[in-house]
This record gives C-alpha cells, sequence and structure tokens, in this order.
C-alpha cells in the first residue's frame, strides 16, 4: 500500500509510507516554500495550495518512489481546511480517513521508539482533542488511557511573551518557547512566582496569574490578542521571570507525571507533542525517574502527518524516519554552482585541522533530518573550545540572539566522560540536555550554557555514519572529543534544502566551508 497524509497548520507537512517496503518520508513544508512556521490553510490561496501540494507530489515521485495513485489519504482531524477534491486531483486516493490531534503525536512517536509497550504523554498548545493526554501504546496500537486539563505549551508560551529579550525579537509567536527556555539560565527562580505559576498552566487565567504575582502583568485581560507584544520585563527581570517559569513548568509537569505513573506504572514512557521539546524538563526526569523515556526527532506538529500514517496502517516493527525528509532539490546544479568556486574531494583529515583552525563549517549530504533541529545532514559544525566561537555562530553567521545556546555532538561511547547523565539512551536527536561535567565547562565554553547545561547528540556509526566518521578523525587533532552542532540556516528562516541557500550562507555570513555530499567547498 501507498499512503499519504497532510496537516495543513501551523509547522505544515505531509508524509508518505510505502507499507509494503516499510519506508516513510516526510516534507516539512516550510522548508520547501522558506517561510519559517509555514501554514499551508490558512495563508495561501487555493492556487498556491495545488502548487505547493504539487510539487510535494512531484519530489515524492522524483525522490521516495511514490506513484501517481495512493490507497489511502488521511490527516488529523485538526489538519487543516483544504477542499478534499483539491487533494484528490493531487493524490488521487481510494479512502480517506481522519485521527485525533494528540492520537497522531503519540502514533508518531510510539512506533519511531524501541519500546515494545510504553505509556505515551502527548501535551502541547492545543489540538482538536484537548491540550493533555495519555495513552498506552503496545501490539493492539494507541489506546486513549486520560485527558488532563492542563495546557503546558499555551502556558508556556505566553509567560515567554513577557519578557522584551525574546517577544520583541520574535516574528512569530512560536518562537518564544525555545528562546524562553534558554534566557531562563540567566536568571535566579523566586519561590513565590513559582507558587503563583504552577496553576497558571491548569487554568490559564492570566488575570489571576497577573494578581497572584508580585506585580501586574501586562495585557492581564487579554493576554492573546498580540501575544508578542505582552513584554513586560526586560534585562535581569526578564532573566528571573524565565528562571521561575521553566521551575514551575517543571514543577505542575511533575506533579501529574507522578499521578499517572502511580495510575499506569509502566517503565517505558515516550514524550510527544510540542512540549517534548523542553530538554530541560526531559532531563529532570530522565535523572530522577526510573523509567525510560523516548523523545522522537520530530515531537511537534511537524510529526502530526506521519502519526496518521502509522494509526492508518501499524508499522510491524521501529521506524527510523529521522533522515527521511527532503533531499537537496537542485542537486542536479551542482556541478554549475560550483565551477567557479575552490573546491576539493572531501577529507577528513583537513576538514578536522580546518576546525581546529576555528573554521566553521556548514554541512548538506543526503536527505534531510526531519524535525526541528539539525542532526548531521543540514548542520553548522566548529570546534566548542573556542571561546568566542558561540558569540561569533550568533552575531556573525546565525544573527540571532546573543543568549541563545549551541549543541554539542560526541559518541555515544564516550558521551560519559563530558557530560553527566543517569543513562546515555536515546540521546541521538537533542532532546536531552545533560549537565557538562565541571572539569570540561571550561574548556568547552561554545556549547556549556550559563547554566552548565548542553543539548546533547550522541552519535554511533549506526545513527550517523558522517558524524561519527567526523568524531573519530577529530579524535587524532583534539585531547576533547566534542564538535558543536547547530542547525544550517539563519535567523528567521528554515533549516535549508538547496545547495544555492547554502552558498549564499557561504557568502554572506562568517562560514568558511562548505561540505556538500563528498565536496569541500572554500572562500
Amino acid at each position: 500500500m501507498k499512503n499519504v497524509s497532510i496537516f495543513a497548520g501551523h509547522d505544515a507537512n505531509i508524509a508518505f509510507a510505502d507499507t509494503d517496503n516499510d519506508t516513510y518520508h516526510v516534507i516539512e513544508i516550510e522548508r520547501l516554500v522558506k517561510k519559517r512556521y509555514f501554514r499551508l490553510h490558512v495563508d495561501n490561496s487555493m492556487e498556491d495550495i495545488y502548487a505547493i501540494l504539487s510539487a510535494c507530489q512531484n519530489v515524492a515521485k522524483q525522490y521516495f518512489g511514490m506513484d501517481d495513485e495512493y490507497d489511502v489519504f488521511s490527516m488529523p482531524a485538526d489538519g487543516g481546511l483544504i477542499p478534499l477534491d483539491l487533494i484528490q486531483q493531487i493524490f488521487p486516493f481510494k479512502e480517506m480517513t481522519t485521527f485525533d490531534h494528540h492520537r497522531c503525536h503519540a502514533a508518531s512517536t510510539f512506533y519511531q521508539s524501541p519500546f515494545k509497550r510504553s505509556l505515551i504523554i502527548s501535551y502541547d498548545g492545543g489540538g482538536n482533542d484537548g491540550f493533555f493526554n495519555v495513552y498506552l501504546g503496545d501490539s493492539d496500537g494507541i489506546n486513549f488511557l486520560k485527558n488532563i486539563k492542563c495546557d503546558f505549551g499555551g502556558g508556556y508560551l505566553l509567560l515567554g511573551s513577557c519578557c522584551e529579550e525574546i517577544g520583541k525579537s520574535s516574528r512569530h509567536q512560536l518562537a518564544l518557547a525555545g528562546k524562553f527556555m534558554g534566557l531562563g539560565a540567566y536568571g535566579d527562580h523566586d519561590d513565590e512566582v513559582i507558587s503563583a505559576m504552577k496553576p497558571f498552566f491548569i487554568d490559564k487565567d492570566y488575570k489571576k496569574l497577573s494578581d497572584a504575582l508580585p506585580y501586574d502583568l501586562k495585557n492581564a485581560d487579554c493576554p492573546w490578542q498580540n501575544p508578542l507584544e505582552n513584554y513586560k520585563f526586560s534585562d535581569k527581570d526578564s532573566f528571573d521571570f524565565a528562571a521561575s517559569a521553566q521551575l514551575a513548568y517543571e514543577a505542575k509537569f511533575l506533579e501529574l507525571f507522578d499521578d499517572i505513573l502511580k495510575e499506569y506504572p509502566l517503565t517505558n514512557v515516550c514524550l510527544t507533542g510540542g512540549g517534548a521539546l523542553n530538554v530541560l524538563l526531559n532531563q529532570t526526569i530522565k535523572n530522577n525517574y526510573d523509567v525510560e523515556t523516548f523523545v522522537s526527532p520530530n515531537p511537534n506538529d511537524g510529526g502530526l502527518a506521519l502519526g496518521s500514517l502509522f494509526l492508518t496502517s501499524p508499522p510491524k516493527k521501529q521506524v527510523n524516519i529521522a533522515y527521511n525528509g527532503l533531499p537537496l532539490l537542485d542537486a542536479d546544479k551542482e556541478s554549475e554552482y560550483l565551477k567557479d568556486r575552490k573546491t576539493s574531494p572531501l577529507d577528513l583529515d583537513y576538514v578536522c585541522k580546518l576546525l581546529k583552525e576555528g573554521k566553521i563549517i556548514g554541512v548538506c549530504r543526503g536527505d534531510s533530518e526531519v524535525g526541528p533541529r539539525a542532526l548531521g545532514n543540514r548542520s553548522i559544525v566548529c570546534d566548542p573550545s573556542f571561546k568566542d566561537m558561540k558569540d561569533i555562530l550568533n552575531a556573525k553567521v546565525k544573527f540571532r540572539e546573543w543568549f541563545r545556546p549551541f549543541a554539542p555532538f560526541c559518541l555515544k561511547d564516550e558521551a560519559h566522560k563530558y557530560f553527566e547523565s543517569a543513562d546515555f539512551e536515546n540521546l541521538e536527536f537533542m532532546s536531552y540536555a545533560p549537565m557538562v561535567r565541571e572539569e570540561f565547562q571550561e574548556s568547552l565554553p561554545s556549547i556549556t550554557h550559563i547554566d552548565g547545561t548542553s543539548r546533547l547528540q550522541t552519535v554511533t556509526e549506526d545513527s550517523h555514519q558522517f558524524f561519527h566518521d567526523l568524531l573519530k578523525t577529530f579524535s587524532k587533532y583534539s585531547d576533547i572529543n566534542v564538535l558543536l552542532n547547530t542547525s544550517f540556516n539563519i535567523r528567521g528562516n528554515p533549516i535549508l534544502s538547496t545547495i544555492e541557500d547554502a552558498l549564499h550562507v557561504l557568502d554572506n555570513t562568517e562560514l568558511d566551508c562548505v561540505i556538500i555530499d563528498d565536496t569541500l567547498v572554500e572562500k
């Protein structure tokens, strides 16, 4: 069977399945149209939607081995208002079905997990079936257990909008949460503020929260009117507010988590939904609970179409979707793009020498990663031992806020040398933030956040061959075998999907080189 699914809301995505061959592919449409957090069904004419979906079908036929016809078309129930006759024109299908929002999240993560049986907690800013749902995943499929009345996604976003440092600089409200999490590390929490904030994730009563805090909040009566203009706090006050919000978020979640585990005492837990991108909470769970947790590379709404496919035809074994995204869409023009540039065959020894010189190198190889985090195929890498590297990347390559942290990657079997964690399982997707060991924090300044944490990606030969080989080679030139990895994009833009865009970044930033498949391009 060949099936297709579309989610047309923010982080719009389309997924394809060839169930006979157990192959799956995901196109995050923002990367195709070059618009971050792209919404397919709201901001576009029917003509534009037709053109975009036609482009997706062309990619699927050319690169994914899909046909002109599909057995089943499926979508999340809140997946957007696209006329079925339009979809039928592009993806002729025999049957159609829909599934609830959180059930799609649950399926997307469970079938990517290593678990045969698992508790699944899906939580985000809301779907047609609520904000926080609990499921059981096993051989019988995805079975609903309970709904809890709370909104961690919306609550955290709204609190983030109170900080001028991120509210003023954000172009989209969905960008607030990730920035908010990074900002809090610079602050000191206040127990009184935490106590006032905890109920907010349950009742989302912003006016009541404002009254309970030792100060008033801006737009207390209508906070959602324009969340990007709710900011009241700046500088140290902003940092402290963010620090308290993160701890309140964790405390309230863990209260619910304790109750869930008492009611459903399973030892495997999948975390999914946009809330599962909070790496600090994920690490707190890993360090303090006797459970094994898993977060997929795409727990946000970018994974909903895939979840819908899984529910249509449940996989019989674990699915590895991590690197089944868009190919380089202009690969056929590579020779034309590179004909007047300084190029050489890829030589890892030479690359590692460049890294030790402080060079910053972009990587474009194979199909892209799936999900919001670069994992090696559309990445920027450098040596994190340089003290000013974080500032250079933020100011002169990514053009983003000064406080944003960067992630490291290292070999899985060496991770314990450099990082502190209860275990190092399921860390290959940057879903957790272990502490950098104290003795290495000074030596790894550009990946050590101010609170000592670091959003680690572990690497094995199986999980990412190129990064594995790069680290093996780098170990010949460095006593500390850790490198920095950040997404290949600049602020406000999605992760790139063309050679042309990669070269544009090379020419217009402090990036020094780009690896395109097996070719090194230098300035």
